[in-house]
């Protein structure tokens, strides 16, 4: 079998504190004052899910492998890769869940290698594969919020 599986059974996934999520905020990110060198062509995407982590990480490599790619994981990593939609080249991608808060977790993906518009189309169909583990805040809830804030 090619798909490799490694486990720390003391650690689960990282633990993001306030720092992390300003980091990973588009607006407030501040890294390019600090390393230059950082590629700003690798792609991310990322989606919240109130699933356990150990059920998010079998979700995302059963839906990988329906899809025929490969997935090797390590701890709360996964590398999946195979070739692309027409078979011309190789894709790959990295997804990593992290902790956000108590039973908040947040999968990063990101293109490794690749054709990009390749990777916006396995991204797409990955995802919409992923529904059931996928937290989709309400919109109604948000709308109250925004509303109550407003009447103040």
């Amino acid at each position: 079998e090619d798909n490799q599986h490694t486990f720390d059974d003391e650690a689960g996934p990282l633990t993001l504190n306030a720092f992390d999520l300003i980091i990973l905020s588009q607006g407030l990110n501040l890294s390019a004052l600090f390393d230059r060198r950082q590629d700003y062509g690798k792609l991310q995407n990322r989606f919240l899910s109130r699933k356990p982590a150990n059920v998010i990480l079998s979700s995302m490599e059963v839906v990988a492998q329906s899809m025929g790619f490969k997935t090797h994981i390590r701890n709360y990593k996964m590398r999946v890769e195979g070739p692309n939609a027409n078979k011309t080249s190789h894709l790959t991608i990295m997804l990593q869940i992290f902790e956000v808060a108590p039973s908040i977790f947040m999968v990063e993906l990101e293109r490794s290698a690749g054709d990009t518009s390749e990777y916006n189309k396995f991204v797409n169909n990955y995802c919409s594969k992923l529904d059931d583990i996928i937290w989709k805040v309400s919109a109604e809830k948000g709308k109250s919020r925004t509303s109550r804030l407003s009447k103040r």
